[in-house]
């Protein structure tokens, strides 16, 4: 009989260890997993600071819209985008009356020029790979 007892000691004592390397190795996969979820995570996308002026004029009952950018970073042509009245608008001029402007930068203004009626809203965003944030909105009612 103390054979018996000696072969059912060493049994329970082999199964306890091995519990116990599973539950170890166990926590160290779910640690694993969990590190590298967290450090796969994209870094999230940098959005320009930018502070704009927006200013309306009526020249013989036709509008014209002036962004001015009076600080922040500089921005690319295609990286902004400007919304009047729930309209995308892309014909807009720089401050020497050509069309378009490559790099919009401190105080140089762009203008949205003979627009035919009143705009109530103008809205500028950051036209960014992953979405669109609002810069600069300016209510004329």
């Amino acid at each position: 009989m103390k054979d018996n007892n000696r072969s059912g000691e060493k049994d329970s004592g082999v199964s306890e260890l091995i519990g116990a390397i599973l539950l170890v190795s166990l926590v160290v996969m779910l640690m694993m997993i969990v590190t590298t979820v967290v450090i796969s995570q994209p870094r999230p996308e940098k959005i320009p600071e930018l502070s704009a002026s927006i200013s309306m004029t009526n020249v013989s009952g036709l509008y014209n819209i002036t962004i001015t950018n009076t600080g922040g970073d500089v921005l690319q042509d295609g990286e902004y985008l400007v919304v009047i009245n729930g309209n995308e608008e892309s014909n807009y001029r720089d401050s020497t009356g050509a069309p378009k402007v490559d790099e919009w930068s401190f105080d140089k203004p762009i203008r949205f020029i003979n627009l035919p009626s009143r705009p109530n809203t103008v809205e500028l965003y950051y036209n960014g790979p992953s979405n669109k944030v609002l810069l600069a909105k300016t209510n004329f009612e």
